[in-house]
């Protein structure tokens, strides 16, 4: 910090002396040593100065803080070193602002990710590495970093890490929001599947954004069956976006979790909830909606419960997550599946299984990708590797 000081006093100085002198000056590394609000405090101020700026950092705090236009990546590449940069024009200016002030020390981690999940909120910010931990997948080893976008739009993060951004590699679960509603609101069914084709007019080509965009269409058209379940052919426009790395579950992530973590939902609050009557309601609801299709007032029994005090759905996602890493997560998708531990399951399986396929099938996608094996490994792609080595990326 003291040389860094007097270097810039004297480059003030021969600015002054020399007159229209123009400096580049390059700093690597400027937060080996410095604490985090040490490394914002004196990135802003070398923003400040009329030198031209190179900085080198693997520094998240100094991350947050950089303008994006200015942020380069550098990537290794097929052929070396790449530098990726952000497109101009690629943001509109509200966009490009939300994404500014989106990118504090904690979600500036993406940056410098291997891989990254884009999801709604916190409560799948636990549960999601939980459930891959419970498989011998850790997504840490392998440098995927789980982001909650807090909300829904997820189009401006796809543009930033997308091919025209900085082209990284990311994937997107998102809640189905399979709601019904009158006639004259059809364009609020199926929210889900329309944020996916929103991703997709990123991540696609025209032709199939369109095609997805008129399959839905005739899907708004239907309302949910009375007795529960989805509507007909939504299967295949899930199926479609998971192609692209975009996972759409039927409802919302607690009520989809029921099939597979009921027994541990149950658990995590009993340690939550006052009250017994209060907690057998809950497990009532949760057995209700593992049983089969379900009914939107049935899964609401189960949402309405976790958000409400002295509960939440951060807390019962914690709560939830301790217990998930106790659990032989092959072992329980084996059950649902009714599959013996010789038999493969591949993502199409895993599709298929109500409420948690989706989420289940974007672990098997990640684990194909970071590790070349599926979530739910057959004996034989197992035999070579004992336990501990599953998982590690090593």
């Amino acid at each position: 910090m003291l040389y860094l000081g007097l270097l810039l006093e004297w480059l003030g100085l021969r600015r002054g002396a020399v007159h229209g002198e123009d400096t580049l000056l390059a700093v690597e590394e400027p937060e080996a040593h410095l604490h985090p609000t040490l490394q914002r405090h004196l990135f802003a101020h070398l923003l400040a100065q009329p030198n031209r700026l190179l900085l080198t950092t693997h520094s998240p705090h100094i991350a947050a803080v950089t303008p994006l236009p200015s942020l380069v990546l550098l990537l290794n590449g097929a052929a070396g070193s790449e530098a990726r940069v952000m497109s101009p024009n690629l943001l509109t200016a509200p966009e490009r602002a939300d994404l500014q002030r989106y990118l504090n020390v904690n979600r500036a981690e993406l940056l410098f990710a291997q891989g990254v999940v884009l999801v709604e909120g916190i409560a799948e910010t636990y549960v999601l590495p939980a459930l891959a931990r419970s498989a011998g997948f850790n997504l840490d080893a392998h440098g995927i970093v789980v982001a909650s976008i807090d909300g829904t739009d997820f189009a401006p993060y796809a543009k930033l890490l997308g091919p025209s951004g900085f082209n990284r590699p990311f994937s997107v679960l998102t809640d189905g929001d399979a709601v019904d509603t009158d006639d004259k609101e059809k364009y609020r069914r199926e929210l889900g599947l329309k944020r996916a084709l929103g991703l997709l007019t990123v991540l696609a080509d025209a032709a199939t954004a369109d095609t997805y965009e008129e399959a839905l269409g005739v899907l708004q058209e239907q309302n949910l069956p009375d007795t529960g379940g989805s509507r007909t052919g939504r299967r295949d426009l899930v199926t479609t976006a998971a192609g692209f790395g975009i996972f759409v579950g039927p409802d919302t992530l607690e009520t989809d979790l029921a099939p597979l973590l009921g027994k541990e939902m149950k658990a995590a609050f009993n340690e939550l909830a006052n009250g017994r009557i209060r907690r057998e309601n809950f497990a009532k609801a949760v057995d209700q909606v593992s049983a089969g299709p379900s009914t939107a007032i049935q899964r609401d029994a189960i949402v309405s419960r976790v958000e409400r005090d002295p509960v939440s759905k951060g807390r019962f996602a914690q709560r939830l997550a301790a217990h998930v890493e106790q659990l032989d997560l092959p072992t329980r998708i084996r059950e649902l599946l009714s599959v013996s531990a010789e038999q493969p399951v591949s993502q199409t399986d895993l599709l298929g299984l109500p409420g948690c396929g989706p989420l289940l099938a974007l672990l098997d996608y990640l684990r194909r990708r970071y590790e070349n094996l599926p979530l739910v490994p057959a004996l034989e792609e197992t035999s070579g590797s004992s336990p501990g080595e599953q998982g590690t990326g090593r």
